[in-house]
């Protein structure tokens, strides 16, 4: 009677230990990133990145939700695929989570998904919306668990591993374009700074295309791209996408220092107070925003400047003005001469931020 009772305890404790080691297994994901490296470019389709996106479409997260360029066949498959998924209290339930915040919030999660890259009071840990600690989807362990069991219950790596072949053709959409432009010398030389990890470019047939200040535990900048991709390659949509993408991370610092002056500050805010409507609609909530995509798109054009026809290069400004609202990009354009014609005196385009100010001080 005793040996019945002590196999009895051992067999629970084996049952027990098989359920452990079963869930585990169910967390040992077996979706990888596909990567390409280009120069200092890394071209990427990475599963958490991908599911976050998919995530938003499923949760009716605008853009995600109602965004789709010739890839009806691709968000088709989404759809077919995850029509069991209901979430009656949505993952993210509200805008709080719309643009580039899905995505960074799948580049800071460890690929096991058992918690972020880094720890949450590292003060290099800073979202868009500013430190991590302060977030609420960043500083409680909550929506890693929801978006790890949507992962699992899902079994989402399966579908990744299934459309494999869709990434690897995007991918192969931009390899050749990156090594004709070679963007990641033009950004070293532009900006003056070194790039010291490769700039991860994520590309999606889902919502796009952000520029993602991004930082290593260390503090070293780590620029990170998102790009929405056609699945017929465009040549002009990417050199427009690229060099406004890849310039954000380092223009953003730029717009900062510049808002800082209360005469810029006014004038930007009074810009976005005339056009609010319009500028909202296009997700930029402040006076700033519309700052730094005034800067970004000027230092863009110059990256423009050396690959495009004259013609062509006036139409994308006539664009940017009447439409995008953009009103100061080809003044500040053209006074980015300037810099460029006085590198011996300006080693970054931070170094310029002082003539850049007096100049748009007097913009009409």
């Amino acid at each position: 009677m005793k040996n019945c009772f002590i196999q009895i305890i051992l067999f629970s404790i084996l049952c027990v230990f098989v359920s452990c080691k079963s869930k585990e297994v169910k967390c040992q994901f077996t979706a990888k990133p596909i990567v390409r490296t280009v120069g200092k470019i890394d071209i990427v389709v990475d599963p958490k990145v991908e599911m976050m996106m998919i995530l938003g479409r499923l949760d009716k997260v605008h853009p995600y939700a109602d965004f789709g360029v010739n890839n009806y066949g691709y968000l088709n498959k989404i759809d077919d695929y995850f029509s069991t998924y209901k979430n009656k209290d949505k993952i993210f339930y509200n805008n709080d989570m719309a643009y580039q915040r899905l995505p960074e919030f799948g580049m800071y999660l460890k690929d096991d998904m058992s918690d972020f890259i880094m720890q949450i009071d590292n003060e290099n840990f800073v979202t868009t919306d500013g430190p991590a600690l302060n977030n609420s989807y960043y500083n409680t362990n909550k929506y890693i668990e929801l978006v790890k069991d949507f992962r699992i219950k899902t079994d989402f790596d399966k579908f990744f591993i299934e459309n494999k072949f869709v990434y690897e053709k995007l991918i192969g959409i931009f390899e050749p374009l990156l090594a004709e432009l070679k963007v990641d010398f033009w950004i070293e030389d532009f900006y003056g700074t070194t790039i010291e990890n490769n700039i991860k470019l994520y590309v999606t047939l889902l919502s796009g295309n952000y520029g993602i200040p991004f930082k290593t535990a260390n503090g070293i900048e780590n620029i990170h791209v998102v790009i929405l991709a056609n699945e017929k390659r465009d040549d002009s949509i990417f050199v427009y996408l690229l060099a406004h993408e890849f310039s954000h991370p380092k223009t953003i610092k730029i717009a900062e220092n510049l808002y800082k002056n209360e005469k810029i500050k006014t004038k930007f805010d009074n810009l976005f107070y005339a056009n609010t409507q319009f500028y909202t609609m296009n997700g930029y909530s402040s006076g700033f925003y519309v700052l730094n995509e005034t800067i970004n798109q000027s230092c863009a054009n110059k990256f423009w400047e050396d690959l495009l026809p004259k013609e062509d290069v006036e139409y994308l400004n006539k664009i940017t003005v009447e439409n995008q609202k953009m009103i100061y990009v080809p003044q500040i354009a053209e006074f980015l001469d300037n810099y460029q014609n006085n590198r011996d005196k300006y080693k970054t385009l931070e170094d310029f931020i002082p003539e850049l100010e007096e100049f748009i001080l007097m913009l009409e």
